[in-house]
């Protein structure tokens, strides 16, 4: 994969990758600064106000599968990037000098993984997720720390510290499009071939474990196993009961993949830490493919309240675009076809795993030894499933 993972050159940097990054990155701000509005000053009944529909299914799972199928869309949108970027601009022309471009790569994941735990914590164990005045809660105090840190620790604080950032750029390396930041320009590769190239620095895989581990949980709470555990707690204990689940599924699905780099080591003689990293990107595609399983049908149904919200996006009976008497269709995906969907996407997504796994053996050992270092991962993946 590491050979294809380059791929071609479709467009270089010039002035009309300038205008279409600046177009979009001033569209970022600008709707951020609407859902933000809309958390503090909308209407507080959230079937009506647009940001849940927006946080937990346009942006949450529609820019995971946009990263997947076409690239980190994400980077020209984010809005922390733009405000981040702003401030260097002027405070270096404030003092004089130059940008520096030093601070503005990709460090430590730790941070993310904190922040991406703070977003599964919020949707899937905080008991008044759906209040518009308690996503405005969570993305003020998210908003703080990304241009906190990037204030504090430089610009590259955020492509390493923001969560739902480090997410997409993750998805995005099977994708068959990518900006080639050191030559710059959009390249196209063959699909999958980007996880070759894809950075494991700290913190990088228990960042892809945590959301495997999150998406894990969501999927446990929405069965009669779960439903014994929670019974009919509310409010706070709620939320206690589900941030244990949360935490102890993700300690769950790390803990098997460990397992599994532990024997790989004792196969391949080689260090269990070194392993864990190496491997860590083979990953990417079960969380891929975890997305698609229990998300498609949350954003093809439910996801069609945006058509009636974006007309009145702060509930106040506002028709802007004329589509407030919108239905949402729900037989626009049938049950089959759902579980359909759910089948195939969860087994694509292991064998593009093992896939991937494979081709970082093959490069490692010789081709016995390659094949049966794999059976650990092939035994943890399977149980995945």
């Amino acid at each position: 994969l590491g050979t294809w993972a380059r791929g071609r050159m479709l467009l270089r940097d010039g002035l009309l990758t300038r205008i279409v990054v600046g177009v979009t990155r001033l569209v970022g701000v600008a709707w951020f600064g609407l859902i933000l509005y809309a958390t503090w000053r909308g209407n507080e009944n959230g079937f009506v106000n647009i940001a849940g529909t927006w946080l937990f299914i346009w942006f949450w799972v529609g820019f995971q599968l946009v990263s997947v199928v076409v690239g980190d869309v994400w980077r020209l949108f984010n809005p922390y990037l733009t405000i981040a970027d702003t401030a260097a601009w002027v405070r270096a022309r404030v003092n004089g000098t130059e940008m520096s471009a030093t601070d503005h790569g990709e460090g430590d994941n730790w941070p993310a993984v904190a922040a991406i735990f703070s977003f599964l914590w919020f949707e899937l164990a905080y008991h008044s997720n759906d209040s518009p005045r308690s996503i405005g809660v969570y993305l003020t105090l998210y908003s703080l720390a990304m241009l906190g840190g990037a204030a504090t620790y430089g610009r590259g604080w955020i492509r390493s510290a923001d969560g739902f950032g480090v997410l997409f750029t993750k998805l995005a390396a099977m994708a068959p499009l990518y900006h080639d930041d050191v030559d710059g320009g959009l390249r196209l590769r063959a699909p999958l071939t980007g996880l070759a190239r894809l950075a494991v620095v700290a913190g990088t895989v228990p960042f892809i474990l945590t959301v495997l581990g999150g998406t894990t949980f969501d999927g446990l709470t929405r069965g009669s196993i779960w439903l014994d555990i929670a019974g009919d707690r509310i409010g706070w204990s709620a939320t206690l009961v589900s941030t244990i689940g949360l935490v102890f599924i993700i300690l769950v699905v790390g803990l098997a993949y460990r397992l599994a780099v532990m024997v790989m080591a004792a196969i391949t003689g080689e260090r269990d830490l070194e392993l864990f990293d190496a491997f860590g990107p083979s990953l990417v595609p079960i969380a891929a493919a975890y997305a698609v399983a229990h998300y498609l049908s949350l954003l093809v149904l439910e996801g069609q309240a945006m058509f009636i919200q974006i007309s009145d996006p702060f509930g106040r009976g506002e028709d802007w675009f004329g589509t407030v008497d919108y239905s949402i269709d729900w037989t626009a995906i049938s049950p089959s076809t759902i579980a359909w969907t759910q089948t195939i996407a969860i087994a694509t997504g292991h064998v593009l795993a093992v896939v991937a796994a494979h081709d970082r053996a093959v490069e490692r050992y010789d081709h016995g030894l390659a094949v049966r270092s794999q059976y650990p991962m092939l035994g943890v993946m399977i149980a995945y499933t």
